[in-house]
C-alpha cells in the first residue's frame, strides 16, 4: 500500500521508460495506471467528504495501572462501505510531556453510524489528552490511501494511589464547632439561620424555642429544632514550590492520602493552596468520598506557584470569621508539620511505607 505521491511517481517512471525507448506496451501500462488512479483517487475523495470521526471517553477517571476504554465513531454518509480505514490515536501525558501513538485498523466500515472500542493504557497519575489525530482512507483497490485530518480530544485523569494514614481525633476536634454551610442531617445544634425540624415540646425545652404560630394551629406546644453546622476543625496547608514532575507526582500522592485518611476518620477539613493562575488562596472541602476526588482532580489541574508571603496569613486575612483547631502544612520535600512542629519527613520511592510510620493525633 503507497501514498498518492509514490504512485504518482511510479507513473511518471514508466512515461519516461515508454518516451525513452519507444515502448508501446509500457506506454499502454502507463494508460492502465493512470485509469486505475483516477478511479481511485476520485473515490477516496469523495468519501472524505462523507466520513467523520468522533473520539469518546465513557469514563474520565481511572486507575493507576489498568487500561481504560476509548470509544471511536465513524459516521460513514456515502452510499457505499469502506473496505479499508485506520485512525490515528494519540495519548498526550501533559504532566510528563509525553506521548504515546495508537494506529488502530478498522474493518470494513458499513454506511450509518458504527462505533469501536479500544483500550488504551497510561504511564502513571497524571492527566491525559486523547485525541483522534486523523483518519486513513484507502481506495477501493486498497493500493492507494489519503489521510484526513481529525483532532478530536478527549480527557482522562488517572488518579494517585490512596494510602492509610493512621489518624486519631480528640474531643477538641470531635466537638468543634463554627460556622459552615454545611450541616449535619442527624443531630440538632443552635444555629438559628437553619431549621433543622419542628416536633412537640419535651420537658426542658426553652421557651424560646416554640413555634407559636403551629403550636396555634395543633393546640399543643411545638418547637423549633435548629440545624448544627458542620464546621472544619483542620485545615491542610498546600505549600508546594515548584520542581521535578516525578516530585509534583509523589506530593499529590501524599496529600491525597493524608486528606483521605482525615476524611475516613470522620474529620471535615479544607485542603489550601496558592493558585498562580488567580494569584489568589484557594481551598476546597472535603467530608465524603466525592468531594475528595473532586479534590483531587482540581489539584492535578493547578497551575503551581510558589506564595511569597506565608499561605496561613494569606488565608487568615481571607477568612478571618472562620476558626479552626489544626492547621497541618505539607511542603514540596514531603515534610510534613502540625502547626509550627514539623511530625516526618516521608520517603517519596517508599511512600506507601513511611505514611504508616507515625498516628497522626488531631
Amino acid at each position: 500500500m503507497i501514498s498518492i505521491w509514490n504512485y504518482l511517481l511510479v507513473m511518471g517512471i514508466t512515461l519516461y521508460v515508454a518516451f525513452m525507448y519507444h515502448s508501446t506496451v509500457t506506454m499502454l501500462l502507463f494508460y492502465m495506471e493512470a485509469a486505475l488512479f483516477a478511479v481511485a483517487f476520485f473515490s477516496m475523495v469523495f468519501r472524505c467528504f462523507k466520513i467523520r470521526g468522533y473520539i469518546e471517553v465513557p469514563v474520565g477517571i481511572a486507575e493507576r495501572g489498568r487500561e481504560s476504554l476509548v470509544k471511536l465513531i465513524i459516521t460513514n454518509q456515502c452510499f457505499l462501505p469502506v473496505n479499508h480505514m485506520q485512525a490515528l490515536i494519540v495519548v498526550n501525558d501533559i504532566m510528563r510531556g509525553r506521548k504515546r501513538r495508537y494506529l488502530m485498523t478498522l474493518p470494513t466500515v458499513p454506511k450509518g453510524e458504527s462505533e469501536y472500542i479500544r483500550s488504551v493504557s497510561f504511564s502513571g497519575t497524571g492527566n491525559y489528552e486523547i485525541t483522534l489525530r486523523k483518519l486513513r482512507i484507502y481506495d477501493i483497490t486498497g493500493i492507494l490511501f489519503l489521510n484526513i485530518p481529525v483532532k478530536k480530544q478527549g480527557a482522562v485523569q488517572v488518579m494517585p494511589e490512596l494510602h492509610d494514614v493512621p489518624v486519631r481525633l480528640t474531643q477538641a476536634t470531635k466537638n468543634f464547632y463554627g460556622e459552615a454551610d454545611v450541616y449535619d442531617e442527624n443531630h440538632p445544634g443552635h444555629d438559628k439561620s437553619e431549621l433543622f425540624q419542628v416536633r412537640e415540646y419535651r420537658p426542658g425545652d426553652r421557651l424560646q424555642n416554640v413555634h407559636w404560630k403551629l403550636t396555634a394551629k395543633q393546640d399543643e406546644l411545638i418547637v423549633k429544632e435548629y440545624s448544627l453546622p458542620k464546621a472544619c476543625p483542620v485545615i491542610l496547608f498546600l505549600s508546594y514550590r515548584p520542581g521535578k514532575k516525578k516530585q509534583l507526582l509523589h506530593y499529590l500522592e501524599l496529600v491525597s492520602s493524608l486528606s483521605f485518611s482525615i476524611m475516613d476518620a470522620g474529620c471535615p477539613h479544607y485542603v489550601v493552596w496558592y493558585d498562580g493562575a488567580t494569584a489568589d488562596v484557594m481551598r476546597i472541602r472535603v467530608d465524603d468520598e466525592e468531594s475528595l476526588f473532586y479534590m483531587i482532580g482540581v489539584l492535578m489541574r493547578v497551575h503551581w506557584v510558589r506564595c511569597k508571603e506565608d499561605i496561613k496569613e494569606r488565608y487568615k486575612g481571607k477568612y478571618r470569621q472562620e476558626p479552626y483547631v489544626w492547621a497541618l502544612t505539607v511542603d514540596e520535600k514531603l515534610q510534613l508539620y502540625k502547626e509550627k512542629e514539623m511530625l516526618i519527613r516521608y520517603t517519596g520511592k517508599r511512600l506507601r511505607t513511611s505514611l504508616g510510620q507515625i498516628e497522626l493525633l488531631l
